[in-house]
């Protein structure tokens, strides 16, 4: 009876004692496999992954990033930029490629690789990633930019993307209107109704394709900086040089100038302020009336067409200045005394014919009494007849200085010897013309030709104060690319690491297992040496199965699973990338777990193997023993 408990006993261990060669042959592998400090760098260097990174991830990558719609960028453009750019995800990625080869990427990686896994295994507490890419980042932007630049990519988006954008900012700022919206109509010019008018030239007078890659290369300049640790802080800023403002003021005064002289100088200026100063009629000497369109009219015909363009060179010039943000003033001064003498002169002289017309109506006096009466009147207003000796000339040439000095003192006195018009009069006009938009439109075209725009380090940090893990990404990557960012061992990690033995403690306890089983099982030696063999094989030959010829027909359908599960849904936006990245994630997986199954499935066929020897000897210990009996198990 107390046999078979003991029996009992030792299959129970026999049980444990599988759990802990199980453990014993995983700590062993793990030993020879992840706990080794260049496990993860043999991996990567296996798997070819900095060669999948420059060569097939980041063209996967682009790929996708070509395939995203326009609103995925956050601005207003009508297609996907890089589309319009005319490049190929090929192109760029062969000039990220020209930037960064596999074999640099390694080199750059490999050192921080190793200190990982130097950390992962055990063998340091800390572990720094510095990745020294300053140069290749510089390298990468050169390589972008003259790409954007050689093939015209920058032009392309200019034409296709920005153009458009400014036409509509122009459209909402300065609306096309009808005959009264004049400075609207004056600065959109003749555009032919296209969208943002003729000031679209001032654009293109601006934005050119080297201009935008010297924007480019200075930002990139500040960022790169910025990130590798050149310079505590960065300084966006997009600014015009003076050459091109200078240029795009010429621009904004060819397009006034292209409206008619008569409506910018005089319909615009001259007019609204005579109209608004002349009476609604004047009454002259001898009852004439000159109404105010006859006055205006008058003036209108008195100015030169020298004079006219003249002036509305001297205008154009003065908002063109103040648009463009050189000035914050202007006054254009228009000397209307020689018009206004001229006027006065054709208004004198339409007095005196309506004079003449009105005398010749006149009846002839009949009486002396009548004629001297008429004589009298006829020094400042008309008659009730005519003196039988008055000559119609003579008459009319001694009323012309009354004439002449009524038109001066009562119809174009109130008209100023000059006429002042500055930018308070342009933003009422504009006010008037195209609402209170057009007067944020002025503004905002102001502020881009007179200032920079400008983004900070310091405008980073406020934009991300509400999302701490960005900020401490940005921080940690600066870091990685500057001084290092520091890995350290967590103290219930390093409290955990330190109570483990390496392999020789769950070998021990293993063995003490398998010797325990033995004497629980036998009686005799040979007893003992058939229970410890046959454990050990049965145990041996389980995990040599499960190890060897199970896992290679269950990894592949589980591995399958998983690349289904993780596979990207019909519309994600970045599909490609990560169906790659899953299937080179899992390739390294499936060789790393190969790995560490092989150690186990190879020393547990030899303890198997072994275990089958020891059982054969104990079957034969009884015929190859000398002795009368043999011994009982």
């Amino acid at each position: 009876m107390i046999i078979w408990i003991r029996r009992a006993g030792a299959v129970g261990l026999g049980i444990v004692f599988f759990v802990a060669l199980v453990t014993t042959l995983a700590v062993q592998a793990a030993d020879s496999t992840v706990a080794r400090p260049d496990f993860l760098a043999d991996q990567l260097e296996e798997a070819d992954a900095y060669a999948f990174v420059i060569d097939d991830l980041v063209l996967a990558l682009l790929q996708d990033v070509w395939r995203l719609d326009a609103e995925e960028f956050g601005w207003e453009f009508d297609e996907n930029p890089l589309v319009a750019s005319g490049l190929t995800p090929e192109q760029v990625a062969a000039a990220v490629r020209r930037a960064l080869p596999p074999e640099d990427l390694e080199r750059l990686l490999a050192p921080a690789v190793e200190q990982v896994g130097a950390y992962v295994a055990g063998e340091r507490d800390e572990a720094t990633i510095r990745v020294d890419a300053a140069a290749h980042l510089d390298a990468l932007v050169t390589e972008l930019n003259d790409l954007m630049l050689e093939s015209g990519a920058y032009a392309r988006l200019i034409d296709r993307e920005f153009r458009p954008i400014f036409a509509e900012w122009v459209d909402e700022g300065l609306p096309p209107g009808g005959e009264d919206s004049r400075w609207v109509g004056f600065l959109r010019g003749s555009g032919g109704g296209e969208a943002g008018g003729s000031l679209v030239r001032v654009f293109d007078s601006v934005v050119t394709p080297e201009w935008v890659a010297a924007q480019v290369e200075d930002a990139a300049e500040e960022l790169v900086g910025y990130g590798v640790g050149r310079s505590e802080g960065f300084e966006v800023r997009i600014a015009l040089t003076p050459a091109q403002v200078e240029e795009a003021a010429a621009e904004i005064e060819a397009v006034i100038r292209e409206a008619d002289a008569f409506d910018i100088a005089y319909e615009t200026v001259v007019e609204p302020v005579a109209e608004e100063r002349l009476a609604e009629a004047v009454e002259l000497p001898y009852g004439i009336v000159i109404a105010r369109p006859d006055v205006l009219d008058a003036l209108r015909d008195a100015i030169s067409p020298e004079w006219l363009d003249e002036q509305a060179a001297i205008l154009a010039a003065g908002v063109a200045t103040y648009v463009t943000g050189q000035a914050d003033a202007f006054v254009a001064e228009f000397d209307i005394a020689p018009a206004r003498d001229r006027a006065a002169r054709a208004l004198t002289a339409a007095a005196s014919g309506a004079l003449r017309d009105r005398l010749q109506l006149l009846p002839q006096c009949t009486t002396a009494a009548q004629a001297a009466v008429a004589r009298e009147t006829l020094r400042r207003d008309l008659p009730a007849c005519l003196p039988p000796e008055a000559v119609l000339d003579d008459v009319v040439r001694s009323a012309d200085p009354v004439i002449a000095a009524a038109v001066g003192e009562s119809v174009l006195a109130p008209v100023p010897d000059l006429v002042s018009y500055s930018e308070q009069d342009l933003r009422l006009a504009l006010e008037e013309d195209g609402g209170p938009d057009a007067l944020v439109a002025l503004d905002d075209v102001r502020s881009v030709f007179g200032e920079s725009w400008t983004y900070t380090d310091a405008d980073l940090r406020a934009d991300l104060a509400d999302d701490e893990d960005a900020l401490e990404l940005v921080d940690d990557l600066r870091a990685a690319l500057s001084t290092g960012y520091d890995i350290e061992t967590p103290d219930a990690l390093e409290a955990a690491g330190a109570g483990t033995g390496g392999v020789w403690l769950p070998a021990l306890v293993t063995a003490i297992l398998l010797a325990a089983v033995a004497f629980l099982g036998g009686r005799s030696w040979r007893g003992r040496l058939v229970w410890a063999a046959a454990v050990l094989l049965v145990a041996a030959a389980v995990i040599a199965v499960v190890s060897g010829p199970v896992y290679q027909s269950v990894s592949g359908a589980v591995l399958d699973e998983v690349r289904g599960e993780l596979a990207s849904e019909p519309g994600d936006r970045f599909a490609v990338t990560s169906d790659l990245l899953v299937d080179k994630l899992l390739e390294v997986v499936e060789r790393a777990v190969d790995d560490f199954t092989a150690p186990i499935a190879r020393i547990s066929l030899i303890l198997a193997v072994a275990g089958a020897i020891a059982v054969v000897a104990a079957f034969f210990w009884g015929r190859l023993s000398p002795g009368p009996a043999r011994e009982q198990p």
